[in-house]
């Protein structure tokens, strides 16, 4: 067909016929074809402002580094939605455009030398006197792999945020009244005396009947209940499982070693100290001291006055660590020789090799094991979606859960009666494969005789359960929790006890007897507590204890369990808090309510600037994100 139009391509009538179809696209348009840019990625449009699904990724990404520094251990995408991350990088990334936005309509801008100010002002530019050392900025910088002008636009970015919102909290203080008022609730302090009521002072609880215990158990069945229990079978598309079926031929391993050469070459790093000096002048005399032989360090604090030694320690590099001029000075250096000066845009150095570590090329057999299952999971993943895919299909046209799992040769287990914890009625833990919890959750969130939907197995792969069998939640027979009854009714009857004899040593104490004359007629040991603050309490000191005691009145007695022990207390001394005598502590408590009320006029500012700048969420987007 394509030769038969070649040959008639020049003829008068095909030349009409390619200009009737070029006006044909002229009229209809076949702009869309050359314009299309994929799938919009906007998840959120702030007054104009569009947030993409990349910047939302890397914002989540690094919430969840922090996180992981934090609390170690690994957080997966799911886990981050359930947590609120998402929710929250979002948010952050909304507040920042609509402060942006409100700063470029107010006019506002920051001088120069303000960012001059507050870049020789931070720390993390200073020596070890204590200034600020252009040397070290520059070192900073090259460490983070920045530019001064990249960082000093994010300065100037920061400057006007913070100069915006210094201005909206300026002047928010709280009232000294409010200050003094929670000072006196907080610091006031109250001690008592204290009886503990053991399980002896109840008496003798008799044995209780057969109509006792069964009376107890129909009033109890909640304590004795058995949880409802499932049988299930689960099964399981692994990625491990996909990839042992796939064969690889040692031709088609050697045409992937060839384009994967780079993943087998280890570059030759350099251990590196690094001198940074000020102009070309110092850096001459720094090289000529080396040359007469002086030692690095010696130099770089004499000369380039740089008295930290890890400040010159780069560790080691790799050619592509370096910018290009000063990478290619190092490693055109032999091992324990210094560079001449070398001038780059973070001012004058003078490198040192100390230490050299060849590079190295893995040959293909040394590979050949390990990129074979590499290959494998990397195919393999690439056909479990369309594997996944066919299962949805399959499932949803009413295929059985056997059928399914052989046709897909899918790995399966069974569990037998057990509970939503995965243990069995003997209360031992039932062997799962991974992503156990997740199986439990949709096995007990399944009909009984149904098919869940396919779920991710994290990472590793995709897995469904079929639900056999369920045993309703319900209460044991009394015949198999006598004993546990009748234990329970004992404890049960101990503790009314204990609570009767506790009450009338109460109303003894507030008919005007003092505790320790009530408990000594009872031969009970009377202790008094450490002076209480209102948030108080321990082991000893219960704090529903501490709260009956704030709201009691001088001499007063009160009552409160703790455990299998009743406790019995009586309000001695209050000692009030006098605001006056703790000047510093009451300006602390200042501060943190001021704090407060700033974070919440922010709060309430940020909310109306929705109103002049419009937010739009595209929720489908955020979801599809992760």
């Amino acid at each position: 067909m394509l030769q038969a139009i070649r040959s008639k391509a020049t003829s008068f009538v095909v030349k009409i016929l390619f200009g009737l179809l070029i006006v044909t696209f002229g009229i209809w348009g076949i702009g869309d074809i050359f314009r299309s840019a994929g799938p919009d990625t906007t998840v959120a449009k702030v007054g104009g402002r569009a947030i993409t699904a990349e910047q939302l990724s890397r914002q989540v990404q690094s919430q969840l580094e922090r996180m992981r520094g934090l609390f170690g251990g690994s957080i997966d995408a799911q886990q981050a939605k359930q947590l609120g991350v998402v929710d929250q990088a979002l948010q952050g990334l909304i507040d920042g455009d609509l402060v942006e936005l409100e700063i470029d309509r107010l006019g506002l801008a920051v001088g120069d030398e303000a960012v001059r100010d507050s870049i020789m002002a931070n720390p993390a530019f200073h020596n070890q006197a204590g200034a600020f050392d252009r040397r070290v900025y520059a070192q900073v910088l090259l460490a983070n792999q920045m530019s001064e002008p990249q960082f000093e636009a994010l300065q100037r970015g920061a400057l006007l945020k913070a100069q915006l919102q210094g201005a909206l909290a300026a002047g928010i203080t709280p009232p000294g009244a409010l200050v003094d008022a929670l000072y006196r609730a907080r610091a006031e302090r109250r001690i008592a005396d204290m009886v503990t009521l053991p399980a002896s002072a109840a008496g003798a609880i008799p044995a209780p009947t057969e109509s006792q215990i069964d009376e107890f158990y129909r009033a109890h069945q909640d304590r004795f209940q058995a949880p409802e229990r499932r049988s299930f079978k689960v099964a399981m598309l692994r990625l491990d499982d996909v990839a042992a079926g796939i064969e690889l031929s040692d031709d088609q391993l050697k045409e992937e070693f060839q384009k994967r050469q780079g993943e087998f070459h280890t570059p030759e790093q350099r251990q590196v100290l690094q001198m940074l000096l000020p102009d070309e002048a110092t850096a001459k005399v720094a090289a000529e001291q080396l040359a007469a032989g002086s030692d690095f360090d010696v130099v770089a604090k004499t000369v380039a006055k740089m008295d930290d030694p890890a400040a010159l320690d780069l560790g080691w590099v790799k050619h592509d660590d370096l910018p290009e001029d000063l990478a290619n000075a190092v490693f055109d250096l032999k091992e324990g020789t210094n560079s001449a000066p070398v001038n780059s845009t973070f001012g004058w150095h003078i490198l040192h090799v100390s230490g050299i570590r060849p590079g190295e090329d893995k040959t293909f057999d040394q590979v050949k094991d390990s990129l074979k299952k590499e290959v494998a999971r990397d195919r393999a993943a690439d056909h479990m979606a369309d594997m996944a895919n066919s299962l949805d299909d399959a499932i949803a046209g009413g295929a059985g859960f056997d059928d399914v799992a052989k046709k897909f040769a899918l790995k399966t287990a069974t569990a037998a009666d057990v509970d939503a914890e995965g243990k069995t009625a003997a209360g031992t833990a039932i062997d799962l494969p991974e992503g156990r919890d997740a199986i439990l959750k949709t096995a007990f969130g399944t009909d009984r005789g149904q098919t869940s939907a396919l779920s991710e197995m994290g990472d590793d792969g995709y897995y469904m359960v079929q639900v056999e069998a369920v045993t309703p939640a319900a209460a044991k027979p009394l015949a198999e929790v006598h004993d546990e009854a009748a234990q329970a009714w004992l404890a049960d009857a101990r503790q009314q006890a204990l609570q009767k004899v506790a009450d009338t040593i109460a109303q003894e104490v507030n008919g005007g007897r003092s505790l320790k004359d009530a408990a000594a007629s009872r031969k009970l040991a009377v202790t008094t507590t450490p002076p209480l603050q209102r948030t108080g309490g321990d082991d000893k000191v219960p704090p529903s204890l501490v709260a009956k005691l704030f709201d009691a009145k001088p001499g007063a007695a009160v009552t409160e369990e703790a455990g299998d022990s009743v406790i019995v207390a009586q309000l001695g001394g209050v000692e009030p808090a006098d605001p006056a005598q703790d000047q510093s502590a009451v300006k602390q408590l200042s501060q943190e309510l001021g704090t407060v009320m700033q974070s919440d006029v922010l709060s309430e500012y940020g909310q109306a600037l929705r109103q002049t700048f419009p937010v739009k969420v595209d929720q489908t987007n955020v979801d599809r994100l992760l």
